[in-house]
C-alpha cells in the first residue's frame, strides 16, 4: 500500500511528528483561552473528541483492510486505544471523572508510545500517520482539558487511575487467552524497542511496569502539588498580620 521505508527511531519524521504534537498541544489551548468564548471553547473540545473517534475508526479499518490484521487484534484494548475513548468522553461530556483517569494514562502510556512507537513503517505510510494522529490527539486533548476546561487531578486520582487500570487488566488478560492476542502487552513485549526492554523478562516486566506506573504517577502529579503548596503559602502570607515594631 505504501513505498515508505521502515521507521527510524528518533529520525527526522519521528521527531518532527512529536514536535508538531507538542506545538499543537500547547498552542491550541493557549489560543482557545485567549480568543474564544466558553461556548466556542467547548465546540473546539467537541471537535477534538470527534477527531479522536473518527481516527480510531479509520485506524481499525486501515489495519483490517490493508495490513492483514485479524479482527481479534483490532479491538481498542491497548492502553492508548482506551485513552482515545476516555479522552473523547472527557472532552465531549466535560467529564472530570474520566479526566482523572486518562490524565495519568496519557502521560504514562501515550507519551511513552510516542517516544518509542511500536511501528515498523515510517512516514508517509498511512499506518505511521494514523499512529501519530491518534496518539497525538490524546496528548492534545488532555492538555486542552487541563488548560481550557481547567480540569486537574487530585492526589486520590492516582489511585483511582491505577485501580481502573487493574480492572482493565483483569478483563483484558482472559481476552488475550481466548483470542491469542497481546493487548496491554501482557503476553510479550512490543516488537519494537521500548522501555519494557529494560524491565526484565516476562512476566517480571509486568510487575516492574506496575511499580513504574505508581512512581511516575506521583511525578505527573507534582506540578499540581507544587501549585497547591505555593497557593497555600501565598494565602497564609496574606492572612498573617503585619509584625509590629516595638
Amino acid at each position: 500500500m505504501s513505498t515508505a521505508g521502515p521507521l527510524i527511531l528518533f529520525g527526522t519524521a519521528h521527531l518532527s511528528s512529536v514536535l508538531v504534537i507538542a506545538a499543537v498541544g500547547i498552542g491550541l489551548p493557549f489560543l482557545a483561552r485567549r480568543t474564544l468564548s466558553s461556548a466556542a471553547q467547548y465546540r473546539v473540545g467537541f471537535l477534538i473528541a470527534a477527531l479522536l473517534i473518527g481516527q480510531e475508526g479509520f485506524h481499525i479499518w486501515l489495519l483490517a483492510n490493508h495490513y492483514d490484521r485479524l479482527l481479534s487484534s483490532l479491538l481498542p484494548l491497548h492502553l492508548c486505544g482506551l485513552s482515545v475513548l476516555l479522552t473523547a468522553w472527557t472532552l465531549a461530556a466535560r467529564s472530570s471523572s474520566a479526566y482523572e483517569i486518562v490524565y495519568f494514562w496519557a502521560w504514562g502510556g501515550t507519551l511513552q508510545a510516542l517516544v518509542t512507537p511500536d511501528l515498523d513503517r515510517g512516514f508517509p505510510d498511512p499506518a505511521f500517520i494514523a499512529f501519530f494522529l491518534g496518539h497525538g490527539l490524546v496528548i492534545v486533548g488532555v492538555l486542552y482539558a487541563t488548560l481550557v476546561y481547567r480540569f486537574r487531578p487530585r492526589l486520590v486520582s492516582i489511585f483511582k487511575s491505577l485501580g481502573v487500570l487493574l480492572l482493565v487488566v483483569a478483563v483484558v488478560a482472559p481476552v488475550n487467552l481466548w483470542l491469542g492476542t497481546n493487548y496491554l502487552f501482557l503476553c510479550s513485549k512490543p516488537e519494537q524497542a521500548s522501555l519494557m526492554d529494560l524491565l526484565g523478562p516476562w512476566p517480571w516486566y509486568i510487575l516492574s511496569l506496575a511499580g513504574l506506573a505508581l512512581v511516575s504517577s506521583f511525578i505527573y502529579y507534582l506540578p499540581f502539588l507544587i501549585g497547591d503548596l505555593v497557593a497555600a503559602r501565598s494565602r497564609a502570607t496574606r492572612r498573617s498580620p503585619p509584625s509590629s515594631t516595638p
